[in-house]
């Protein structure tokens, strides 16, 4: 069985998940928090705020350029910002697997999953009508960033505790089966 840190793909972003990297994922969460509440709750617009973010992103960093070395009597490094090119191809790769699957799932050859793609498209669209767009996104990565490193502070419980519950569905669906689902007429093919 592997472990929880491998299944998250075992670098740095797992380290950052399971809090080994504390001063990455504290400053991931206070970014993400940051974000959500200039959003959220100052009801700040996204395009100003990313204009006013960059905006003030350039000025410190012109600043930084041209006073660093009279102030700290050393001249500053060249900044230079740009993202990896495998950063690119992961994000590409990941756009191109979900159009894919959206293809698979569209193509007609499997129903079934078909209409679990509805359903839980149907379900999410519910759900948006009573929760903002930002809250839904904020709360989906305070859950990515602190479930997986509570899950291996306390796997034991948390394993306890999802057979538990899978045990009480299967019951559910069991007697779900026996007083609908069997008392159904079928209909059976004649020869």
């Amino acid at each position: 069985m592997s472990t929880l840190h491998a299944i998250l793909g075992g670098g740095k972003v797992a380290d950052i998940m399971l809090w080994k990297d504390k001063k990455s994922a504290g400053a991931i969460l206070f970014g993400f928090t940051t974000l959500w509440f200039f959003l959220q709750v100052r009801e700040y617009q996204f395009v100003s705020l990313l204009c006013d973010t960059l905006m003030l992103t350039m000025t410190l960093g012109l600043l930084w350029c041209k006073f660093a070395g009279r102030i700290l009597n050393r001249m500053p490094r060249e900044i230079n910002i740009q993202l990896p090119e495998s950063t690119c191809i992961y994000f590409i790769g990941t756009i191109n697997w979900f159009l894919l699957k959206l293809s698979e799932i569209t193509s007609g050859k499997d129903f079934k999953l078909f209409f679990v793609a509805l359903a839980g498209l149907y379900m999410m669209s519910t759900i948006g009508t009573y929760i903002s767009s930002w809250n839904l996104i904020y709360t989906v990565i305070l859950a990515v960033g602190t479930l997986p490193a509570l899950y291996a502070r306390y796997e034991t419980q948390v394993d306890t505790i999802v057979a538990r519950c899978i045990s009480g569905v299967k019951r559910l669906y069991e007697l779900f089966q026996v007083k609908i689902l069997d008392k159904i007429p079928r209909h059976r093919k004649s020869n």
